[in-house]
């Protein structure tokens, strides 16, 4: 177990001594992004045109870190669990710590830096002997869906009925280096429990937009189509 580190998104994370276990069917393959999906969905978060240069760069940067996030996976899959255990990396200590307490049965998640190991860490980072909790992919078709206000517009994604006080999200993504994995678990809670993910969904995205692998569009139709000031631009 190593010491604290300062975290991408500011405060303190620690190294967490995480027993892996071999990963159950049902995890998001690693596959390949869709470079007009991400074209659309960068611009939103960019607040750039889709052709544009930012856009562009940003989007062969987000190719060039796939290639290297699946050889990254395939090789933290492949170490035994003491190993692993030692690549791990709580991005916050209080919301491990109150994930731990909570026992939640459900998680959503979206597949975002290394999600094929989610399912298999999450279960071993709870109390022993609980059943493990179930992760809801919000980018993955579903039956059930809500409307989320995501950078000023809205997005429909798979978000389960939301009449619980508190809703857990989650990530894992990988850490410079490329040998070790940051654990992203936010408590979202409130009043307001919606705008309250919506905001958690956009700080991620903002977070770790060279690892959103995005195999779908999230908006139907590029930010210069729905932005006054990015279509006063693209004219």
């Amino acid at each position: 177990m190593q010491g604290k580190e300062t975290s991408p998104g500011g405060g303190h994370a620690s190294h967490h001594p995480l027993a892996v276990s071999p990963a159950p069917p049902g995890s998001p393959a690693l596959v390949a992004p869709d470079p007009g999906a991400l074209r659309v969905n960068l611009s939103y978060v960019l607040h750039e045109p889709s052709w544009s240069r930012v856009v562009t760069e940003h989007v062969q940067l987000v190719l060039r870190q796939a290639k290297r996030a699946r050889r990254a996976v395939h090789q933290l899959a492949n170490l035994p669990d003491g190993a692993l255990v030692t690549r791990i990396v709580a991005r916050d200590d209080r919301a491990l710590d109150r994930l731990q307490r909570d026992c939640p049965s459900c998680i959503v998640s979206i597949d975002l830096g290394a999600s094929p190991l989610l399912r298999r860490v999450l279960p071993l980072i709870l109390p022993s002997g609980r059943p493990p909790p179930d992760i809801i992919w919000l980018d993955r078709p579903s039956p059930q869906s809500i409307v989320l206000e995501l950078f000023g517009r809205s997005v429909r994604l798979a978000v389960p009925q939301l009449d619980a006080p508190i809703l857990w999200f989650a990530i894992l993504v990988s850490r410079p280096g490329w040998n070790s994995l940051l654990l992203d678990a936010v408590w979202v809670t409130g009043e307001h429990l919606v705008s309250h993910l919506a905001l958690t969904i956009e700080r991620v995205l903002r977070d770790y937009t060279d690892q959103w692998w995005a195999q779908r569009a999230w908006w139907d139709r590029p930010a210069e189509m729905a932005y006054p000031e990015l279509r006063e631009e693209a004219q």
